[in-house]
């Protein structure tokens, strides 16, 4: 009788444990689209959603529904203002052609900030976090300079529906929730 109990204790153990695995490893998909703005002779350019919430091993597809994308972490070896947790190395996808992809894995939990290296100044900035919040990217934009958070990007990510924990009580935080904030600011 002990060795049964004993079995499926152990049997519930590894089918919690491996279904927690399953469940913290998934796919997410974000696309990176550009957009007409009738009336403005510069398109929109963004990534939809703008925030997103994943967990630790999760991958994210960088999906390129127009050309000439990238999605690029503002880390210090890319000459950028930080923001993504301490410890994770730089990254950036090649320029993702219409219709591919690029994916990453977030195994660090905390807060990313991304860009889009040709469209930064246009606004084409997203924000993830990583199972919770933390690290340099919950500090505000302050510097909207080339080396820093440039241009409309800055406003963008300094918008109150990108704060981390919105993101985390809503999972996702659509374009549309701040594309009129991000207009507004000066985007010809």
């Amino acid at each position: 009788m002990i060795h049964t109990v004993r079995f499926a204790l152990s049997a519930l153990v590894a089918v919690a444990a491996f279904g927690s695995v399953a469940l913290a490893q998934q796919n997410h998909d974000v696309m990176m689209h550009i957009e007409e703005v009738e009336g403005r002779p510069v398109p929109m350019f963004f990534f939809e959603p703008v925030g997103l919430l994943v967990q630790p091993g999760d991958t994210v597809t960088f999906v390129a529904a127009s050309p000439h994308h990238t999605a690029t972490a503002y880390h210090g070896q890319h000459v950028k203002t930080h923001r993504v947790p301490d410890g994770v190395p730089p990254f950036s996808s090649p320029v993702v052609p219409i219709g591919e992809s690029w994916s990453y894995t977030f195994d660090v939990p905390g807060t990313y900030d991304i860009w889009c290296g040709p469209h930064e100044s246009y606004g084409m900035a997203m924000r993830i976090v990583v199972g919770e919040p933390g690290g340099p990217a919950e500090e505000p934009v302050t510097e909207f300079g080339p080396d820093g958070v440039f241009a409309i990007a800055g406003v963008a990510l300094s918008q109150p529906e990108l704060a981390s924990s919105r993101i985390v009580a809503n999972g996702a935080v659509s374009w549309t929730e701040i594309v009129g904030a991000v207009l507004a600011a000066g985007l010809p």
